[in-house]
């Protein structure tokens, strides 16, 4: 085979570029996809140190009144909503609800969060049920305890963290 015309050169590096650019798209697309494409095993390793952390912060936080905190595992249009059906949209409604909840004089003085189940649903996206109190004094010292069922919505976002998209409060 003798030297290539300055055109026979020419289709072939462009034939070279183009497979080059359709190995590294498809290269791209598996990739993503494999990635994409968690295991349930993986996302439950994944979150569950998320959702522990956030049960175990969630009491403390709302002793010490810090309703920032208590909201902070909540994605951005988070939905909490009540027994009565009443909704709060998004992680600046749900901080003011929980500081309406902390009216002066009021202390939150003790709760538990017992989780009783958790189960992935598809990927990137986790069922958490369990039951949950919680005792205040008021002002004039009356002390109140209530507690319920709880069914918690956790999706994966897309920084990878997990985040409550839905809380039911029975």
């Amino acid at each position: 085979m003798g030297p290539a015309t300055r055109p026979e050169a020419t289709a072939r590096r462009n034939a070279m570029k183009s497979g080059l650019l359709l190995t590294t798209l498809a290269l791209g697309i598996a990739l993503s996809l494999g990635a994409a494409a968690a295991t349930p095993e993986q996302d439950l390793a994944s979150a569950r140190p998320e959702i522990d952390k956030a049960n175990a912060d969630w009491v403390p936080a709302l002793q010490a009144g810090d309703v920032r905190k208590a909201a902070e595992p909540f994605a951005d249009d988070a939905m909490f909503i009540l027994g009565s059906g009443k909704t709060y949209v998004g992680r600046a409604a749900i901080e003011a609800f929980l500081k309406e909840r902390l009216i002066p004089g009021t202390k939150i003085t003790g709760g538990t969060i017992q989780q009783e189940g958790i189960q992935v649903i598809r990927d990137g996206l986790i069922y958490e049920w369990g039951h949950g109190d919680s005792t205040k004094v008021d002002a004039s010292g009356k002390s109140q305890t209530s507690s319920g069922l709880y069914l918690t919505v956790w999706q994966r976002g897309a920084s990878g963290h997990w985040q409550i998209i839905r809380n039911l409060n029975f």
